[in-house]
């Protein structure tokens, strides 16, 4: 053992009869040693029906504008069986396969598993399902923000989409006023379409599956509602309304903002734990990491950051095991690293607010299980200065969120952030008082369940 006044190096056993106290990493062969860990670890992958692992003799075709370089058995890079289908798109472009044996799809749901070489060259990425090209349902799946997108460059990407997330049907295909399809059942098509943009966008397929959606363990849907910031008035002013249904709500603390005007206090968030049974969870320990995002530090950085949060949650008698990206953006820290493995060590979910494809009529909601835990699907900006379905009203009409996740099955993820008894003065992140109570009242009007994310999530259990 050897040390001096800022370093202490163990080379076998030691032994320290007091305290150790530690200002930076503590380390065992050369990895940061975390204080805490997530409280739970949930399967990643449930039971499904296998369409295609696009394996040889697949029977996948492509069509439109495709590059001739495409190979539909690329043995070079996969991550199931011993190739994928590599497919290069010049424009609009299709893969797809007919004369399936017929699907019943009834309280079904589609995951798939795609890497897409250069995100910033996809436009969009469509699943189309029917009987033939012109009688499908379509789903759009590029859920994008400002500064994030769904699929990640590189990366292979589980997405599931299921009839609450349907954005049209065509020919003999369609959905009535609650956006309920005429048909589930007797489908024998299945296309992928791609839409490149500034230049080749280079796609890989690897799996097409077919498992149970959010109906199974939640017949009516369940809607989590979230709470970023550590806003006072999500205590005085969201609690209240929340408590005279038993709804329990998630709140993802910045720690360094706890205590100061404006912002929640210490025994307000004991209060909300205990008295009204919400999640306390982490969004950021300091305000600089919080207002800069995780993506513009160095892992030794973020982790750091997320350490600390993890341990003053717990310091403080806080269980909630859930993590809300600060700004949403969940990608790589300064230095390379993917952001998500980091808060994978602390936590047990990461929620984006990844919702829309820019459709004004409906948002991509969240299956169950994720297929992405730490990448959670979430609807954020609900207020009077939002359009589309950031607008309440639009929320809790027929064909709504509400409507969708009550009749077809999601688990529906709304952020808010501060509440208001006065105006928004248009600013999309806060909503009215009068605005909540309509949007609270209709989701125990429509019945659906309301849950904290990590219970949600224990229901793998």
């Amino acid at each position: 053992m050897s040390g001096g006044t800022s370093n202490l190096t163990v080379g076998g056993s030691g032994t320290v009869a007091g305290d150790l106290t530690v200002s930076g990493q503590l380390q065992a062969s050369g990895v940061a040693l975390p204080l805490v860990y997530p409280g739970r670890r949930a399967p990643y992958r449930d039971p499904s029906r296998i369409v295609t692992h696009f394996q040889s003799g697949h029977g996948w075709t492509t069509s439109g504008s495709v590059d001739g370089t495409s190979n539909l058995n690329d043995t070079t890079d996969f991550v199931k069986g011993t190739q994928s289908a590599k497919v290069v798109f010049t424009g609009n472009g299709n893969f797809d396969v007919s004369g399936l044996t017929s699907m019943d799809l009834t309280s079904k749901a589609i995951r798939f598993q795609v890497k897409v070489d250069d995100v910033s060259k996809l436009s969009q990425l469509n699943l189309r399902i029917g009987t033939g090209a012109s009688n499908v349902f379509q789903w759009q799946t590029l859920a994008t923000t400002a500064t994030s997108k769904l699929y990640k460059s590189g990366e292979w990407t589980t997405v599931t989409v299921g009839w609450s997330d349907v954005h049209t049907g065509s020919g003999t295909m369609s959905l009535d006023s609650h956006r309920v399809p005429n048909t589930q059942t007797g489908f024998t098509f299945i296309r992928l379409q791609v839409i490149a943009t500034g230049g080749n966008c280079t796609v890989h397929f690897q799996s097409v599956e077919i498992i149970d959606n959010v109906s199974a363990t939640f017949p009516n849907g369940v809607v989590s509602l979230v709470f970023d910031d550590s806003w006072d008035s999500q205590y005085t002013l969201a609690r209240p309304r929340l408590d005279q249904y038993g709804f329990r709500g998630t709140n993802y603390q910045i720690v360094e903002r706890i205590g100061q005007a404006g912002r929640l206090t210490l025994p307000q968030l004991r209060s909300l734990q205990d008295d009204s049974g919400w999640e306390i969870s982490g969004h950021a320990y300091t305000t600089a990491v919080h207002d800069s995002r995780l993506t513009s530090f160095t892992k030794r950085q973020v982790d750091d950051e997320l350490r600390a949060l993890r341990a003053w949650l717990v310091a403080n008698g806080f269980n909630g095991d859930s993590f809300a990206y600060p700004g949403g953006q969940f990608e790589d820290t300064t230095d390379g690293f993917p952001i998500e493995q980091l808060v994978a060590r602390y936590f047990s979910t990461g929620r984006t607010v990844l919702s829309g494809y820019g459709a004004s009529t409906n948002v991509l909601s969240e299956n169950f299980p994720p297929p992405r835990p730490m990448r959670l699907i979430a609807l954020s900006g609900v207020s009077d200065a939002s359009g589309g379905m950031g607008l309440v009203s639009n929320l809790v009409a027929d064909g709504g969120e509400l409507d969708t996740c009550k009749r077809l099955g999601s688990w529906l993820i709304i952020t808010f952030h501060v509440l208001t008894t006065g105006s928004t003065g248009g600013d999309d992140g806060v909503i009215t008082q009068t605005d909540f109570n309509t949007l609270i009242d209709a989701i125990s009007s429509y019945g659906i369940p309301v849950l904290p994310v990590a219970d949600v999530m224990r229901f793998y259990s």
